[in-house]
């Protein structure tokens, strides 16, 4: 158990800081102000922070029998809850908050799985 602890920190730091980078590059694209820029990616980093706990511990124990099915909830939970976020406290249009919210968990999911199979 110990060790799935220490996976989900790592986890944990590593999504949240990457989503923040994409976030701040997405915001550099669409040419937002400096100050939204970092509120933009201050959500981001939080928003992994409050969602990631259920990604990890909540979904597979609801879902203990199907680990495929605990992965998408979760990062459907992920996706839907950050795109709200990004959307009532970043203050992006919806349309913004859910391609914000889909390129940065996007980026936070596949970039590991391309360093686990050597890609």
């Amino acid at each position: 158990m110990l060790v799935y602890i220490h996976q989900f920190f790592e986890a944990l730091v590593f999504s949240g800081v990457t989503e923040a980078v994409v976030v701040l590059l997405l915001c550099v694209v669409l040419k937002k102000n400096a100050r939204t820029m970092i509120a933009t990616a201050s959500v981001a980093f939080f928003g992994t922070a409050a969602t990631i706990p259920y990604v990890w511990f909540v979904f597979p124990t609801i879902f203990w029998y199907s680990s495929t099915l605990s992965l998408y909830f979760a990062e459907g939970f992920a996706f839907f809850a950050e795109a709200l976020l990004y959307k009532f406290i970043g203050k992006l249009s919806l349309r913004q908050a859910l391609v914000f919210s889909l390129v940065a968990n996007s980026v936070s999911f596949v970039v590991p799985l391309l360093f686990h199979f050597g890609f």
